[in-house]
């Protein structure tokens, strides 16, 4: 720009600046010269001098304008346009917290500051941070006082045992998160997850609960796995005074009305309470059913508690029970109860299960020439099961905290992430747990963490938790009094190649 051209700034006023002499403002370092960090004497105050609250931001080793109290949007008018004099405190601020201030009446000291501060002048300024939705694949950046701190989180999980069939797909999704997340940090903090391993057993889940809490330190936990874990894990937690977010706890007792105390304990998880009658009124209504067989596990509390809902919802949609068949958990062949449910020749099976259960019983009730529809509990929602059920699996219906091929930015971009990252389609239980740390994330970001007093921390980050409202993956997501889920369900159907088919949307 010529040395006489006219700067504007705001309404009315504008800079006419004689020509500047070249090279550099006295006071400022040379061009290319990296600014030292002024150190203040042992035992000196602080500088009362303002600061603002929110400098923009600018490359290493250049500096940047910042408006303070002394500095009003209107500051550009009130100078004298003879002599050039700064009436009101423009300050240069470095990266390394250097200011310089009141040049004087040096010509070329006001036409660099001009320049500078011409943005300030000409635009809004904001204040605040944005939540990010997850699945943005980044998370804002703000300079909080977490800078250099980390927020650790646990996560216990089924890696291996009955529940090894989800289990993995949820480490996937966690470290997905935790990798976008920490591209920025959360107020200037790292997210770390540790993770473990419970074996799809209660007591382990319990043990494990206990370890990263006590010796882990962790603010905030992510799991278990499976209901049955719950029962044990949870309680821990809610003694310590530890908040939770369960990922796949679809059981009864849960949150809300709980058999414990169960105050820290949060759930991104679909209850099948909600899940299993939602899914049946959808089958009633395209499949008009009279008649229905049930089988279930009676020895885990997610199949026992799918069960008990199963038999409500029949009845609220006239659909009456002619066969109930139940087995262990730990059940590999299925033939016997196949024959017994064909036998009474119901319109409808229902099946509630865990692990390889419900593909098993598929595959036999097929094999044994049952061609009436199929439908499950959350034990369906995992793309292992679809894949071991195969061709006799097409149709199986179930209802569902999340599907593939939901089209909004956040879920397309969490796929698109996730597909690069594993070279496989991500699953519900995927996309529970990464969303469970987006939460997480979410809540620290809005709680005022000390990074020093672990029992605080985790008192506050669970206050914070209660108010989450973001857009993930399931959809629209914040949670209900009871620290339930409020989300769309979506119903889906197996579609013989691991993966599912969307037969409706049930919105809230």
């Amino acid at each position: 720009m010529p040395p006489t051209s006219a700067i504007p700034c705001s309404a009315g006023a504008t800079h006419r600046p004689a020509r500047p002499r070249p090279c550099h403002i006295p006071g400022l370092p040379r061009r290319g010269a990296r600014p030292a960090r002024p150190r203040r004497p042992s035992g000196a105050p602080a500088s009362s001098k303002p600061v603002s609250r929110q400098p923009v931001s600018v490359k290493k080793g250049r500096w940047a304008h910042v408006l303070t109290e002394t500095t009003s949007r209107t500051s550009c008018t009130a100078r004298n346009a003879a002599d050039f004099r700064v009436h009101k405190s423009v300050a240069l601020r470095a990266m390394g917290g250097t200011e310089l201030r009141n040049f004087g009446r040096s010509a070329g000291a006001v036409l660099a500051i001009c320049m500078l501060a011409l943005s300030a002048c000409s635009s809004k300024t904001t204040t605040g941070t944005a939540t990010p939705a997850a699945g943005t694949g980044t998370a804002t950046p703000s300079a909080g006082t977490g800078a250099g701190k980390t927020i650790a989180l646990g996560a216990v999980l089924s890696l291996t045992g009955a529940g090894g069939i989800y289990g993995p797909q949820q480490k996937n999704g966690i470290l997905l998160a935790q990798e976008e997340i920490n591209r920025n940090g959360v107020n200037g903090a790292k997210i770390a997850v540790t993770i473990a391993d419970d074996q799809s057993d209660k007591t382990q889940g319990a043990q494990q609960f206990q370890t990263v809490i006590q010796q882990g330190k962790v603010v905030g936990i992510i799991g278990p796995t499976l209901s049955n874990t719950a029962v044990g894990a949870h309680p821990v937690a809610d003694h310590n005074r530890t908040p939770v977010i369960a990922p796949s706890n679809t059981g009864n007792g849960i949150v809300g009305n709980c058999p414990y105390s169960c105050t820290y304990i949060f759930r991104d998880s679909l209850g099948e309470a909600s899940a299993i009658p939602a899914n049946l009124k959808v089958a009633a209504a395209r499949l008009h059913p009279k008649t229905a067989a049930l089988a279930f596990a009676n020895d885990d509390k997610f199949s026992s508690d799918g069960a008990a809902i199963f038999k409500t919802a029949l009845s609220a949609d006239n659909v009456q029970l002619v066969d109930t068949e139940q087995f262990s958990k730990a059940q590999t062949d299925f033939s016997t109860y196949a024959t017994n449910i064909i036998a009474k020749k119901p319109d409808i099976v229902a099946i509630s299960g865990v692990g390889g259960v419900p593909s098993k019983l598929i595959v036999e009730l097929r094999r044994q020439r049952y061609a009436g529809p199929i439908v499950g509990g959350n034990g369906f929602n995992s793309s292992s099961v679809s894949m071991q059920a195969g061709q006799a699996g097409i149709g199986a219906q179930s209802g569902s905290a999340w599907f593939l091929g939901t089209t909004t930015t956040v879920n397309t971009n969490f796929v698109a992430a996730y597909k690069a990252k594993y070279n496989a389609d991500p699953d519900q239980f995927a996309a529970q747990a990464y969303t469970a740390v987006y939460l997480f994330a979410d809540a620290a970001r809005h709680a005022s963490l000390t990074f020093s007093d672990v029992a605080k921390d985790r008192d506050a980050l669970a206050t914070a938790l209660q108010n989450v409202s973001i857009d993930t993956p399931l959809g629209p997501f914040s949670f209900t009094s009871d620290h339930d889920v409020h989300q769309p369900i979506y119903v889906v159907a197996m579609d013989g190649a691991g993966g599912f088919t969307l037969v409706e949307t049930v919105q809230p």
